[in-house]
């Protein structure tokens, strides 16, 4: 082998020595946020009467009004199937109609309904009022770095390609 090959073969395993203790902090602070942000989920969903994936559907269909089936699995990183079934459910609520694409019949539109909406604005009342007490225990001048960082994690998040893509995935 020559030095340069050796050079890089222990550069490599330095870089993935520290990306490796890099990763494990990452994932347990990531593991933590979930938990934390899960539990505060579940319960300001249950006091409003609806599951966690209920109101993450309320959500998107707030943000983005009469959007398709697909186009909502999509978002939500959802099997079409799965999240077909959850529709039903926040239909059957009165929280969400359904109506045909005016361009194309073999397709469904989502929106929220009138009491739908009044979900919607409530959920976002209680999130953004817990979010606010969050935010009050940060000083004010690392507010926009924390806002930075997390929207940097996403990012790079979005970028992966899938390859490792999660848990337990074979390659």
């Amino acid at each position: 082998m020559t030095k340069s090959i050796i050079a890089n073969n222990i550069y490599y395993e330095v870089i993935e020595k520290m990306n490796s203790t890099e990763a494990i902090e990452i994932r347990e602070i990531l593991q933590q946020l979930v938990r934390d942000f899960g539990l505060l989920q579940r319960e300001g969903s249950e006091c409003c009467g609806i599951t966690v994936l209920q109101s993450h559907i309320i959500y998107e269909l707030d943000k983005n009004p009469r959007i398709s089936l697909i186009d909502l699995a999509e978002k939500l990183s959802m099997d079409t199937g799965m999240l077909s079934r959850q529709i039903n459910k926040v239909v059957e609520l009165g929280y969400v109609s359904r109506t045909p694409d005016p361009n194309d019949r073999r397709y469904v539109v989502l929106s929220l309904t009138e009491e739908g909406q009044v979900k919607a604005n409530e959920i976002s009342g209680q999130m953004n009022q817990y979010i606010g007490q969050i935010l009050g225990f940060i000083p004010n001048d690392k507010k926009y770095q924390v806002i930075d960082s997390l929207q940097t994690l996403l990012s790079a998040m979005k970028m992966n390609d899938g390859s490792g893509s999660g848990c337990c995935t074979t390659k």
